[in-house]
């Protein structure tokens, strides 16, 4: 069976996730950094602290949700379905070659 699976290869969308994904993981290490000041009562106001949390979760939560759904969008633009789509068209070629070579075989 002929599959198609997702594209490993770099394109436009692939590399604009890899640009969300590292701007995620710059966030968080600064949401790290953030929440350690707060916890080591290093932040002159408490309250603000509080409220750069918040606002940090929330643009790291809007960052997620987009880069679910452009890879499912991408997804969906290439016909794949559970993370596989079948080539009806390499499956066809397939199947027509070996018939042709089991034909030869019997000796038709």
């Amino acid at each position: 069976m002929i599959l198609i699976t997702p594209d490993d290869g770099p394109d436009g969308l692939t590399e604009i996730i890899s640009s969300v994904q590292q701007q995620l993981s710059d966030m968080r290490v600064e949401l790290d950094r953030l929440y350690q000041k707060i916890q080591a009562g290093e932040l002159d106001e408490l309250s603000s602290a509080g409220k750069q949390m918040v606002e940090i979760r929330q643009w790291l939560k809007i960052a997620i949700e987009a880069e679910v759904h452009l890879e499912k969008r991408r997804k969906e633009k290439e016909g794949i379905v559970h993370d596989y789509a079948i080539n009806l068209d390499e499956a066809k070629s397939a199947i027509g070659r070996k018939l042709d070579s089991l034909r030869r075989e019997r000796g038709d």
